[in-house]
């Protein structure tokens, strides 16, 4: 059995749950390094265990997760 884990906070999807899911990507080139969440429209599960997928259990924590993504890239 596939268990899902919220990439921000760590909470384990249940069944029933209803779950964000997106994915995310790194592109880093010479001088620049790009990268990227796109959110999906609706959870699936075969996009779920895709190598880029990322799942949030909730807004807060999809919203905390960009914030992060997006701090790392102007530390960069």
């Amino acid at each position: 059995m596939i268990q899902f884990a919220c990439d921000s906070c760590g909470k384990v999807k249940k069944p029933t749950s209803i779950w964000i899911l997106g994915r995310a990507a790194e592109a880093v080139g010479i001088t620049v390094v790009r990268r990227e969440v796109d959110i999906l429209s609706a959870w699936n599960d075969g996009d779920a265990v895709h190598p880029l997928a990322v799942h949030f259990c909730s807004e807060a924590c999809k919203d905390k997760y960009i914030a992060e993504l997006i701090g790392k890239k102007q530390a960069s």
